[in-house]
């Protein structure tokens, strides 16, 4: 099956099974976390990492929320399995149904695919309170936007911000429904995922 690539034209049919849905918690804990149970793990990206992530920007047709989206399905999909999940955000209008999909199902191209008709798609009353939260705020955050984020009920909140020229994500989280070593591993399956999307995706032609 081909999918056609950013300069117009088809793009590749859904693949993900939209009654698939990832929780990502490791334990359904009722009740909203205090202060004490909210964590933030810093995750700066490198150098080189930020300047093939711009470099990839400026060869495709893809904004920067797209391309971090896909990532962050990637990383769930490798570290907590494949489906759906519900993201919010401060600039989201309503919650999306991101895809969580494996290469092996999704190449990069079909994987922001997915992002995009997720961002478009209209508000369904069956989507329910986000899962997790994201938002790239192109600026360092307010200390207190994580744990803003965790007190309307998800136990992810992942914040991307600019600092320093380089690309840094803030991965709040509840720590009574997910374990650090979670975190950990979706933080590094993210930066893995970015790698293979930056290299992967089709630049425009022209």
């Amino acid at each position: 099956m081909g999918i056609a690539r950013y300069g117009g034209g088809m793009v590749a049919p859904p693949v993900t099974n939209p009654s698939s849905n990832v929780r990502v918690v490791d334990e359904e804990i009722a009740g909203l976390p205090g202060p004490e149970d909210m964590v933030v793990m810093a995750v700066p990206l490198s150098r080189d990492l930020t300047d093939e992530l711009d470099g990839a920007l400026a060869s495709t047709a893809v904004g920067l929320e797209e391309l971090l989206l896909a990532a962050l399905g990637r990383a769930i999909a490798r570290t907590i399995g494949v489906g759906v999940v519900t993201v919010g955000g401060l600039t989201a209008v309503h919650p999306i149904r991101l895809a969580c999909a494996l290469e092996s199902t999704l190449d990069a191209d079909g994987m922001v695919d997915e992002v995009r008709r997720a961002l478009v798609a209209p508000p369904q009353g069956t989507h329910g309170p986000a899962d997790v939260m994201f938002s790239f705020l192109g600026m360092v955050p307010d200390p207190a936007l994580g744990p803003l984020h965790l007190t309307d009920g998800p136990a992810l909140s992942v914040l991307a911000f600019r600092a320093g020229g380089m690309l840094a994500m803030d991965w709040w989280y509840d720590g009574r429904r997910l374990d650090a070593c979670t975190v950990e591993e979706l933080a590094a399956q993210f930066r893995l995922g970015l790698i293979g999307l930056t290299s992967e995706i089709t630049p425009v032609c022209g």
